[in-house]
């Protein structure tokens, strides 16, 4: 895992649209996805170009298979990218975050960095284009990310939620998605804030290793029971809050969802 970006708060004088232009959210222009299809060449023969062990792979998986084909994004169409241009324009006048739990303060770069042209095309898919509301949730969103302290989460503080391997990555699915797989019957812990930063930490890491042109991950649950735990299914109040991060805080996210070893009641 790659260290983390040094973070810079950006100063009440720097002006926030130059910032945004510098990473090209305005750039309209549609770059099509890479395609890891050996066009040319045996697999192993791209493997070894592009620096891979030639072979089968072996665990952990570090690198999508050569055949993954990410599938294309369609293109907007003149109201959809009116629409897109109408958000940018407002996000580049954003010079605070807003916060009722004292984490106020100017856009820091790592924020400017977040608000990419395809994350504002999810917000905006996830409320059906309406402008005003993809711009009120993209700023809730800033909000919780600081209040909930996503950048600040580290693999030490989430370490014992993870040595029974309940949640890991593993790899990517014929179309470039990354694999999060989840096994709640090995629950090690008590339910606490810190099972659910557990798995806000997973899915930024999630996020981190996906390829260029893919933006969903590929959730895998595993509902068989343990030795030591019968009943997998999170606790309602906890279940409701990992929703409602998900639904809010990870629009357009979920690509493919796999449920296994299901529990099933009889009435």
């Amino acid at each position: 895992m790659s260290a983390a970006p040094v973070v810079e708060s950006v100063g009440e004088d720097t002006n926030l649209s130059e910032k945004l232009n510098e990473v090209k959210l305005e750039d309209d222009t549609t770059q099509s996805p890479p395609t890891y299809e050996a066009a040319n060449g045996s697999s192993s023969q791209v493997s070894a170009a592009a620096g891979k062990p030639a072979g089968p792979q072996m665990t952990p998986i570090t690198h999508p298979l050569d055949s993954v084909v990410v599938p294309p994004t369609s293109e907007l169409t003149a109201e959809q990218q009116s629409k897109y241009e109408v958000v940018l324009e407002t996000v580049k006048s954003w010079k605070e975050i807003p916060s009722t739990k004292g984490k106020e303060g100017p856009v820091t770069e790592s924020e400017i960095l977040w608000l990419t042209r395809e994350c504002i095309l999810r917000y905006l898919r996830a409320t059906k284009w309406n402008t005003a509301d993809a711009e009120k949730r993209l700023l809730a969103t800033l909000t919780w990310r600081r209040e909930y302290g996503v950048e600040e989460l580290t693999g030490d503080h989430i370490s014992p939620e993870s040595e029974t391997g309940k949640q890991f990555i593993v790899g990517w699915d014929i179309a470039g998605r990354p694999c999060h797989y989840l096994v709640p019957g090995r629950q090690n812990t008590e339910p606490s804030p810190r099972q659910v930063q557990h798995l806000v930490f997973m899915l930024e890491r999630v996020i981190d290793i996906m390829i260029p042109g893919q933006e969903t991950l590929a959730l895998l649950i595993n509902f068989k029971t343990s030795k030591t735990r019968t009943n997998t299914a999170p606790g309602l109040s906890q279940g409701r809050e990992v929703l409602n991060i998900l639904q809010t805080h990870y629009p357009e996210r979920l690509g493919r969802a796999l449920i296994i070893n299901s529990m099933s009641t009889t009435f």
